[in-house]
């Protein structure tokens, strides 16, 4: 085979794409709506990712063996009778490679114009150098050409793998999220989706908050196919709105030891209370409620949509039982949650530290998401016994030592 010029690896990445769609659209309707929507994502970027092509060139080897060689494969200044044959020997070159045989058929977007013929045979490339002249160096030369050749076209398909793989969940999202609001809309359920939460526009300057200038395979994840019953969220915008006041309000805390000093949970915890609950208001007149010490609650119909805790940092296992808490009173499919945790360790670094570390070993974990500074962090969760029911998890750290 041409190595890497047989077909156009951008059509095949394209075409890997439509069967993931395919895939989605297949689904049963209920079971997509019903699955949880960040577990079944993760499940479509491990099954869709393509492993890149890795040459072990350390474990490269060579073989040989005596053939007729044809007098029109001699060269030119060769005295040979046409039609006729001679005995060389043909030295075999055998690079091991890791990834997908078919991918070094796949033309990169960007490429040498060049190729060479090829075979491939149990995870190795193997190339052939007739020995016309008896020249070791001469053989070396042109294998070292040929060599160097096939890794600088195999680290440009890599790059574009890198860049098909780099945006395979936006692009997995998109078509999920295509797709269930296309169900939505074909069973007339879009309007009953979402808790009636708007921003305050005529919000008095006094409480205005200070605002900063600112890759194992994954088993596709257990869903039910009963019928779906649409429930309210908290849309991301509210949520996102809600973090950044948040945010911004703890950081200004920490400017002012005087706000912080001596107060307790609940003492810090009102802060964010009095801060939040006049930017939003609610029909259900129930926004941003206190329930118990720490609790900061939006609830519908007697539920809570988002929870927030406000806790004193006290180690690694104390932030194992605050995040059970936290997920223990939510119950709808799309939840949000946050933690807002006052640092009072000297060393706030590992403190960030512990919490990157641990968090991720709880049973419900799901994905990390994207790290908004080094004190915020994003995170997918699932309930406690019922993986189909997702929560944004948000940890806000702010640095409160003791003086």
């Amino acid at each position: 085979m041409k190595i890497f010029g047989q077909y156009e690896l951008s059509n095949a990445l394209d075409k890997q794409i439509d069967t993931l769609r395919k895939e989605v659209r297949a689904e049963n309707k209920n079971e997509l709506l019903n699955a949880n929507e960040a577990e079944y994502i993760n499940y479509l970027v491990s099954k869709y990712q393509v492993a890149p092509v890795e040459f072990k060139l350390d474990d490269k080897y060579v073989s040989s063996r005596e053939e007729n060689i044809p007098s029109e494969m001699f060269p030119q200044d060769f005295f040979s009778r046409p039609g006729n044959s001679y005995s060389r020997t043909v030295i075999t070159y055998h690079i091991p490679f890791e990834g997908d045989p078919d991918l070094l058929k796949m033309a990169p977007s960007s490429r040498l114009l060049w190729s060479a013929e090829v075979k491939t045979a149990d995870q190795e490339v193997l190339f052939e150098i007739i020995n016309f002249r008896n020249d070791p160096e001469q053989i070396k030369k042109e294998a070292s050409s040929i060599i160097s050749n096939i890794v600088q076209q195999g680290g440009m398909v890599n790059e574009d793998l890198d860049r098909y793989n780099d945006g395979l969940e936006r692009v997995a999202t998109e078509i999920v999220q295509a797709r269930k609001k296309e169900i939505f809309i074909e069973s007339d359920l879009l309007s009953s989706l979402g808790v009636p939460i708007e921003k305050v526009s005529d919000l008095p300057d006094t409480f205005s908050v200070p605002v900063q200038k600112k890759k194992p395979l994954i088993t596709k994840p257990s869903s039910s196919i009963e019928p779906f019953h649409p429930e309210p969220i908290l849309d991301d915008k509210t949520y996102s709105e809600i973090l950044g006041i948040c945010h911004d309000l703890g950081v200004e805390v920490e400017r002012h030891p005087s706000l912080y000093k001596g107060k307790g949970e609940e003492d810090l915890r009102d802060y964010f209370i009095m801060a939040l609950s006049p930017h939003f208001q609610s029909v259900s007149g129930e926004t941003f409620n206190k329930s118990g010490k720490t609790d900061i609650l939006i609830r519908h119909n007697r539920s809570n949509i988002f929870i927030a805790e406000c806790k004193i940092w006290k180690g690694a296992k104390a932030h194992n039982s605050t995040i059970n808490q936290a997920l223990s009173y939510l119950t709808w499919r799309d939840s949000k949650a946050a933690i807002f945790y006052f640092v009072q360790n000297k060393e706030f670094g590992s403190v960030l530290a512990q919490i990157e570390a641990t968090t991720l070993e709880h049973d419900c974990f799901v994905k990390e998401g994207k790290k908004v500074n080094d004190a915020w962090f994003s995170y997918k969760f699932h309930l406690v016994g019922d993986s189909t029911r997702g929560v944004d998890l948000a940890i806000q750290c702010f640095h409160f030592p003791k003086q």
